[in-house]
């Protein structure tokens, strides 16, 4: 079987050329993921407003959780699609995007509105980031090593777990939700941290957390809707190396040392070199 090959393009096109074949361009609703328990499905519908001077990117997601299907419209301004790609794609400035990124305010309040409740918001926001297809860096955007921005992510419609976890804070950051967030390192995998005490009680039983600056946070998957404080089942339970909220947390001196070493060894500098 042929590798899967992205729908996102090597250039930094806004896809105003009609004949252009990026992902952002194509009509119709685009994959479907079904998963288990809380599962989430999306289908997106991408195009363009009509005024040349204020073209938009606009799609719509699909989430399906507790057994229901719901369809949330958002919308991307080009400008704003095309100033996240020209950013560094490194986790600092990636993080700092997801702190800000106000075009992401209508659809976590249109996610918020129709999940019905903020513990319901939270998982529909995992079940979001956790139905966009896996796409490596590699694959997707030519880069061994690549830290999309939050509107990247949602316009690409495709990440790895990197950007499924910057997504995620974003959305939960966003005036709808006004959660405290930030990213957290398992051993080759990122997932999302959310503050203890702004997470709906009801949603945190016994989790899985990290203490920054004397603020608990809680683990929470971007790439599977399991509840907050577990590990997806396709990673488990690993070891914490770091976290980033406005600034980096080293949770493992050690094991980023050796983690860093390895990377030179490999001649895989790029790999460090977006961590910083």
């Amino acid at each position: 079987m042929a590798p899967r090959t992205s729908r996102r393009d090597d250039g930094r096109r806004d896809g105003s050329n009609a004949s252009d074949p990026t992902r952002r361009r194509l009509l119709g609703a685009v994959g479907a993921t079904a998963l288990a328990g809380l599962g989430g499905c999306i289908g997106r519908v991408l195009g363009q407003s009509s005024t040349e001077d204020d073209r938009a990117i606009r799609g719509s997601v699909e989430i399906t959780f507790d057994h229901e299907v719901t369809s949330v419209p958002y919308g991307v301004p080009a400008a704003a699609y095309r100033a996240a790609r020209d950013r560094d794609p490194t986790v600092p400035d990636a993080a700092a995007a997801a702190q800000t990124a106000d075009v992401l305010d209508d659809l976590a309040a249109r996610l918020l509105d129709r999940a019905g409740s903020p513990a319901a918001g939270v998982r529909a926001a995992q079940s979001l980031t956790a139905s966009l297809p896996y796409a490596t860096d590699a694959a997707s955007t030519g880069h061994r090593e690549y830290v999309r921005h939050p509107a990247e992510t949602l316009v690409d419609g495709e990440g790895d777990c990197d950007d499924k976890a910057v997504l995620l804070s974003a959305l939960l950051s966003r005036p709808a939700f006004d959660f405290r967030t930030g990213l957290v390192m398992p051993r080759n995998h990122c997932a999302t941290l959310v503050a203890r005490s702004d997470l709906p009680s009801g949603l945190v039983a016994t989790p899985l957390t990290v203490t920054l600056d004397g603020t608990e946070f809680v683990y929470v998957e971007g790439v599977q809707p399991v509840p907050p404080g577990e590990a997806a089942s396709d990673y488990g339970e690993r070891p914490l190396l770091a976290a980033y909220r406005d600034r980096w947390h080293i949770l493992d001196t050690g094991a980023v040392l050796n983690a860093a070493v390895t990377a030179l060894d490999r001649g895989t500098a790029e790999v460090v070199t977006r961590y910083l």
